[in-house]
């Protein structure tokens, strides 16, 4: 749509859509009431009367709609957070460099140090489990893969210090949102002896991060706390104001194998001719979503009297799959 045919849309009292976006921000677990996102659906996207070529959706959003994954509003079209239209303006003017490679971290050794600063002392008692399928994941999509001790945050500081720009910088870890204190939210890392391991958001705020897209593989990265004026507040925006003009982030719990196969088609993607981050997830999505495998049927293997094997899709529930979502630049 060009700004000669921009024109405002009046969706009505914002109490229903209001009402409804807390209902899915509340679903645990990625369960989004269905009946909750077709009338959202209704109300933001049907309302708008978008021709056929309209491709991509930029939304501002208010409030607890930042939690609501469009990708299940409007599955056709490729949809991008911005945190307002002046950011968006601002981001688009560090479009003109462009990074090569990719920088991973995975498989944090948890647990090998003591964690005593503040940071650590404000979680005490949380048991950070160990991700053994990150592995996997930072070495499908890096170039250069930082794993167990090594994925720590002064080894993260070295690397970002040491390249001009990255093409995305990716961590697979366990995330840790703290709603009520948005700065301290963080990324699990290794811990070491320089550090606790948690790079918190407050943390990020004073790095510089060189490269066009920081990928948040854990979970419920995309979530923070609700400013009025300034929108969600959390590790998004602190990667955003650290120099990253795309964040991929999830807005829940995430399944470790959707995800691995989700970021390894996203990554593949992106090597394509032209092919945007946009576009990237939403085919990353869409692949994950009809991703088949073969499995073995037990109650008609029993009454078959041997092996049945079927087909079947295991992520295709939207749990899976609809909680990524791009913030900033589509492209």
């Amino acid at each position: 749509m060009t700004a000669k045919s921009a024109a405002p849309v009046d969706l009505g009292p914002g109490t229903a859509i209001e009402t409804l976006c807390a209902a899915v921000a509340a679903a645990p677990e990625g369960r989004v009431p269905a009946d909750a996102v077709a009338r959202l659906k209704t109300l933001l996207v049907d309302a708008l009367h978008l021709p056929a070529e309209t491709k991509r959706l930029l939304v501002t959003p208010h409030g607890s709609l930042a939690y609501v994954p469009f990708a299940l509003l409007a599955p056709d079209r490729e949809a991008v957070l911005v945190p307002s239209g002046t950011t968006w303006m601002l981001l688009r003017a560090d479009t003109a460099r462009r990074g090569a490679k990719v920088l991973a971290l995975g498989d944090p050794a948890y647990g090998t140090a003591s964690r005593t600063p503040a940071e650590a002392r404000l979680r005490s008692g949380f048991t950070l489990s160990p991700l053994p399928a990150t592995r996997d994941e930072a070495k499908a999509v890096g170039s250069t893969v930082l794993l167990g001790a090594d994925a720590s945050e002064a080894r993260l500081r070295k690397a970002l210090e040491g390249a001009p720009r990255w093409r995305a910088v990716h961590f697979a870890c366990h995330g840790l949102v703290d709603p009520e204190r948005p700065m301290l939210s963080a990324l699990a890392l290794s811990p070491s002896e320089s550090d606790d391991g948690f790079l918190t958001a407050r943390e990020i705020l004073s790095l510089r991060v060189p490269t066009d897209m920081v990928v948040l593989s854990a979970c419920e990265t995309g979530r923070g706390r609700v400013y009025a004026a300034e929108g969600i507040v959390g590790l998004t925006r602190a990667f955003m104001f650290a120099g990253a003009p795309r964040v991929v982030v999830s807005l829940w719990k995430v399944d470790d194998r959707a995800t691995n196969l989700l970021m390894t088609r996203f990554y593949k993607a992106l090597q394509g001719k032209d092919v945007k981050a946009a576009a990237a997830l939403r085919r990353a999505q869409e692949e994950v979503r009809t991703f088949e495998e073969e499995t073995l049927d037990v109650e008609a293997s029993r009454a078959a009297g041997r092996d049945v094997r079927v087909k079947r899709r295991p992520f295709e529930d939207p749990a899976a799959w609809a909680g990524w979502v791009l913030w900033g630049l589509a492209d």
